[in-house]
């Protein structure tokens, strides 16, 4: 943090001048950024707890050296995770966590393949005529 003036300092991601006695060492539109990144990286971890900082780079694309940051500021703590040789079911890459089995490439090729299942499937269902009534006869008769 440079000192610009008496009783200010600077913001440490914009370099905005901030009151000297603030408590955070960023103006207020920085931290509510840091802060929201934080929340996406706590939301995550409470779901998949042990995760790495690369595994949250690949799914919530976040930068390692943010993640980083978090850990040198004291807000993250850094767990040794014995999970790092796992491969994706699908295409044999090297996942970086124990808790997926596909890499986000192939969620995101397999999500794709599903939607277009079901498109093709519901193109393909035709409706029954709605005339308001019960159609159980219909069905019956059939056998």
């Amino acid at each position: 943090m440079e000192k610009i003036k008496r009783g200010l300092k600077t913001c440490r991601r914009c370099k905005t001048p901030i009151h000297e006695n603030s408590l955070q060492d960023y103006c207020s539109r920085c931290y509510k950024v840091i802060e929201d990144v934080f929340d996406k990286i706590r939301e995550y971890l409470r779901k998949y707890p042990g995760a790495t900082a690369y595994e949250m780079e690949q799914r919530l694309e976040i930068p390692v050296h943010v993640i980083n940051n978090f850990v040198k500021d004291g807000r993250l703590v850094e767990i040794p995770n014995g999970y790092l040789n796992i491969q994706c079911a699908r295409c044999g890459c090297l996942l970086l966590s124990a808790h997926h089995k596909y890499c986000p490439s192939c969620e995101a090729e397999m999500r794709r393949g599903m939607q277009k299942a079901t498109d093709e499937l519901s193109n393909k269902i035709t409706p029954v005529k709605d005339s308001g009534k019960m159609h159980l006869n219909h069905y019956l008769r059939k056998k």
